[in-house]
């Protein structure tokens, strides 16, 4: 289904398209409308082009003066001796409507603004910002900006900053995308040796976001990996069209995604000026499209670091050599934690290393080779090369500290992997314990044999982890992909096109709960047995009919029972059963479910939701009262397969009571993963009617799984829709 983009935020992209950023990003020629004198904004974006060795035309706009910088200074866009690709707009709030609007009348394709565009708002009138995004869409300009800090595209030297910068800044292939000035600051003075191809704040996406950005980086031949510092997405279609198009490349792409807390969410909205949206729908959105998820710029830029070397381990195991047994036990407490598992070596690899190792030290992974320090060059070279051929490893990690004091030793660490990096199969990465003691001239070796620097244990092993799980994603992709493209198939759909239509005059309010079941039946779910009564003798009768013992509920217009006491469990018998219907029918009228009590089996919850910005997805999870005590929840983006549907069971912290748990039998599990698959075949069909879909719980047991309760809400405005 095509995510739906219902929430975007004012003078955002209402549709996924590709803009063309090449006048911005590429410009051949500039023109900065309010130049200045060298020490300000104005001068300094001047004095930063020239001394990056801009190649293009930089043109100075400022009617208060006639030269500066030993040429010619114009008054005003219409002066200019040619069209630039680019208006750099160096000015105040009140001064950017009238120089934006002439760059649209000269047909100027792309403009940079800088100040915030903010105004305050008055009765009727369109905001500054709105306004000025107006100008731009009628001529079709790409805008960075406002409120952002500019940007550097390093291969063409062309450097958009009015701060002081580093003309020896070098070019790579890192793009970094950021919402926040202050992170695209940090990186652009990074002294992690991560050189960037373009390093972009894209500040209030007036007109071009950082979807657009994204998009464009995937064009240039130089981008290995792709870093983005995010509070929310205003073009999700775009910005999902991309995520999609990087993973058919095989091009990472990392993210720090800010508003995970409730508080954090509310302060990125602020900030923004768009909604955060929901935090777990972009957990869902980033593991269907492989996008790694970091916590912090430390994790970010060793991450990007790792990524920007191209290795792709072929195991998702790793070997560690260590020289410390402290450092090794730390390494292996952390691993655990973050989901690193160190290889089982086999046999002959044991065998390897025993031969070479001191007496005393186990032949093990991770693997402290450090001794009596005799001869230890020789020994480090060939444990590397004895962990590299051993099959199960996929990445090395020498996790080793490196001190200034060992800078002049021939037999330092640098040197001593340089001895067999060319006997190496499989990717190597160097893990600095300490990174606060760690040789800026080691550092600095390493990283000049292509072997990438991880500052800090913790850091590292996450960074580590993100290249091994997102090397998997691409082995299980490429598997994948022929079903891929016609995975809606694998969905058993009851209804034909045509058939479909006349679910939108039911879906024009939500179902009660018969009515709910009896839709996701259609779709091959199965319900427990039940039946509607009006009245305590219909009641009697019904329940001796399906046995005790039963479970009574009230039928009533209401969509949430328990919060109402409206549901009476474990009736045993005609006594139980009457006391409990004239409760309920004095409190919440007269008509009731009964319906037979399940015994036993795991309660799960699964849903759906209409995600306001990436469309319909299954919620999976821990039911019952569980559902608020755990919290035990996954999104999954769809289309799914019944593979990410087994995998995302797996991956609950419940997922233990599935497999039976102290003297319980397992549940079927391939029945749990049918159900989803047909609730995702109800997407497919009528994904855009349904606001939200909750069957809670869904009772998996050892022969099949059965609705208890479930509960179908249609989207607003649902009637009519359909087939449309």
């Amino acid at each position: 289904m095509t995510p739906s983009g219902s929430s975007l935020a004012a003078g955002a992209n209402t549709l996924s398209h590709r803009q063309d950023l090449t006048p911005l990003l590429k410009a051949r020629s500039v023109a900065i409308v309010g130049i200045s004198q060298p020490d300000r904004f104005g001068g300094l974006l001047f004095t930063n082009l020239r001394n990056f060795g801009y190649r293009g035309q930089i043109y100075g706009v400022n009617p208060r003066y006639e030269s500066l910088f030993d040429q010619p200074c114009y008054p005003s866009l219409r002066q200019l001796p040619e069209q630039p690709d680019c208006a750099i707009l160096a000015l105040p709030n009140h001064r950017l409507t009238e120089a934006l609007q002439e760059a649209a009348d000269l047909h100027i394709p792309a403009a940079v603004i800088f100040a915030s565009s903010y105004s305050e708002p008055v009765d009727n009138q369109p905001s500054l910002q709105t306004r000025l995004a107006e100008i731009a869409q009628t001529q079709h300009m790409v805008i960075c900006g406002p409120n952002c800090m500019g940007f550097f595209s390093l291969q063409e030297r062309l450097v958009i900053s009015g701060y002081r910068t580093n003309p020896a800044t070098l070019a790579g292939n890192v793009t970094f995308i950021t919402h926040s000035g202050s992170v695209w600051e940090a990186f652009v003075q990074n002294r992690r040796g991560v050189a960037f191809n373009y390093i972009v704040s894209s500040g209030n996406e007036m007109v071009t976001s950082l979807a657009d950005y994204l998009q464009f980086a995937l064009t240039d031949p130089a981008t290995r990996v792709i870093g983005l510092f995010l509070e929310t997405i205003r073009d999700p279609q775009t910005f999902t069209a991309a995520l999609a198009e990087a993973a058919q490349r095989d091009i990472p792409v990392v993210a720090l995604k800010v508003g995970r807390s409730e508080r954090g969410a509310r302060l990125a909205q602020a900030h923004s000026g768009a909604l955060a949206g929901e935090d777990a729908a972009y957990d869902a959105l980033f593991a269907y499209y492989g996008v790694r998820r970091v916590k912090s710029p430390d994790e970010l830029m060793d991450t990007l670091e790792l990524f920007s070397t191209g290795l792709r381990p072929p195991t998702h195991f790793v070997s560690a050599l260590l020289d410390s047994g402290g450092q090794r036990a730390m390494l292996v407490d952390l691993a655990e934690a973050e989901g690193v598992e160190f290889a089982p070596l086999y046999e002959g690899t044991q065998q390897k290393l025993a031969a070479v190792l001191e007496p005393g030290l186990d032949p093990v992974n991770p693997l402290d080779a450090w001794g009596t320090g005799n001869d230890y060059d020789a020994l480090y070279a060939n444990c590397l090369l004895a962990l590299d051929a051993d099959p199960a490893t996929g990445l090395i990690l020498f996790a080793v500290d490196i001190y200034p004091t060992d800078d002049d030793d021939r037999r330092n660490y640098p040197n001593i992997v340089s001895s067999v990096l060319a006997r190496l199969q499989k990717p190597l990465a160097w893990l600095v314990h300490s990174s606060a003691a760690a040789s800026d001239s080691q550092v600095s070796q390493l990283r000049g044999l292509g072997i990438p620097i991880l500052l800090g244990t913790e850091n590292g092993l996450r960074a580590a982890r993100h290249l091994l799980e997102y090397s998997e994603y691409q082995r299980r992709r490429a598997a994948e992909q022929g079903s891929k493209q016609g995975i809606t198939n694998l969905y058993a759909r009851p209804f034909a096109d045509s058939q479909i239509r006349p679910f939108a005059d039911l879906l024009t309010r939500p179902l009660d709960e018969a009515a709910s079941k009896q839709l996701l039946q259609a779709y091959g779910l199965t319900a427990v047995t039940e039946i509607i009564a009006t009245s305590l003798d219909e009641a009697i009768r019904v329940a001796a009919e399906i046995g005790y013992p039963v479970v009574l509920k009230t039928a009533g217009d209401i969509l949430h029972k328990s919060e109402h006491d409206g549901v009476r469990l474990n009736l045993a018998d005609e006594a139980q059963l009457a006391i409990a219907y004239r409760d309920l029918e004095t409190r919440l009228g007269p008509r009731v479910l009964v319906q037979q009590m399940i015994m036993g089996g795991v309660e799960l919850l699964l849903g759906l939701v209409n995600d306001p910005q990436f469309g319909p997805m299954l919620t999976i999870g821990a039911g019952g009262i569980w559902v608020e005590v755990l919290q035990d929840t996954r999104l999954l983006m769809l289309p799914a397969t019944p593979t990410s549907i087994r995998e995302t069971l797996l991956s609950l912290r419940g997922a233990s009571l599935l497999a039976g748990v102290r003297g319980r039998p397992p549940v079927d599990l391939e029945a749990v993963v049918a159900a989803a698959m047909g609730l995702a075949a109800l997407a497919a069909d009528l994904g855009d009617l349904i606001a939200e879909v909750d069957i809670n719980p869904l009772i998996a047991l050892p022969n099949g799984v059965v609705m208890v309760d479930a509960l179908i809400v249609p989207s607003e405005n649902a009637s009519g829709r359909v087939g449309k």
